[in-house]
């Protein structure tokens, strides 16, 4: 993690952050907040040599468009009368016990408004240094990062990317890979029921319909770290945590363990 700042420096914004606050340390020393979260990562790493693993999944709604009939057809940018927003996310550090979730309220889903979710989200995305979601390079990373970009947030801190949904295809031959599938075949475990009208009933502001879909996604969250675990030793391609961790004695490439 280069970051040209002495240690001693370091330690000088860090013990004013911790006293007077994020925003009073910027106007002090003549900073962004972008270049604090920086700091604070920097000085995390250096006391802990562990990575922050974040894994995550996101909900988002249909959009709406125009069509003259049904079946395969093309939909044009012309058509569409209401673009996709995401209707919540849930996310969870590596090994933690507590599972994270923000939704939209019945009034932001009506308005069809994540921009208070997103700014949630992008704090969490902010601290972590390997990002773990199942699809996540296709689906997941693309739709976040489209929405910070059109609420005008900055690019967040870089990270590495492990998705399950690749690995499942890479490393072996399962019949599929998705997250169902892989939860039955490895755990004996599912995702809950979903169908089309949940997500309808959530875009219209149907508080129990969201209250369902918040739940449904802690659960896929849950399921994608056990997921990972389990598949963890096969990844080939798994960023390396020793390299990360600037570790000084031989360690497992995947888990870090020495």
């Amino acid at each position: 993690m280069p970051c040209s700042i002495s240690e001693e420096r370091l330690d000088e914004i860090m013990t004013y952050c911790n006293e007077h606050g994020e925003t009073n340390t910027c106007e002090y020393f003549g900073i962004n907040s972008e270049t604090l979260h920086r700091y604070q990562r920097k000085k995390r790493f250096h006391e802990t040599k562990n990575p922050k693993i974040l894994l995550f999944d996101i909900e988002n709604s249909t959009l709406h468009a125009r069509a003259w009939r049904t079946g395969k057809q093309y939909i044009t940018s012309d058509q569409i009368m209401d673009d996709w927003f995401v209707l919540g996310y849930s996310a969870r550090w590596l090994f933690s016990a507590e599972t994270m979730s923000d939704f939209v309220t019945a009034k932001e889903a009506v308005q069809r408004d994540d921009k208070r979710i997103m700014q949630s989200l992008y704090k969490l995305i902010n601290e972590c240094d390997i990002l773990i979601a199942h699809n996540g390079l296709k689906h997941d990373i693309p739709m976040v990062k489209t929405r910070f970009f059109l609420h005008g947030f900055k690019p967040p801190l870089p990270f590495l990317v492990i998705d399950t949904l690749k690995v499942a295809w890479k490393e072996f031959a399962f019949s599929s890979a998705k997250l169902d599938y892989l939860g039955k075949m490895i755990l004996r475990k599912q995702k809950l029921h979903t169908d089309y009208d949940l997500w309808i009933r959530c875009e219209n502001g149907d508080q129990e319909a969201l209250d369902y879909m918040e739940e449904y996604c802690r659960v896929d969250t849950e399921l994608l770290e056990s997921i990972y675990c389990e598949m963890r030793p096969w990844m080939h391609s798994h960023p390396s945590l020793p390299l990360i961790m600037d570790a000084k004695e031989p360690a497992c490439p995947t888990c870090g363990s020495f």
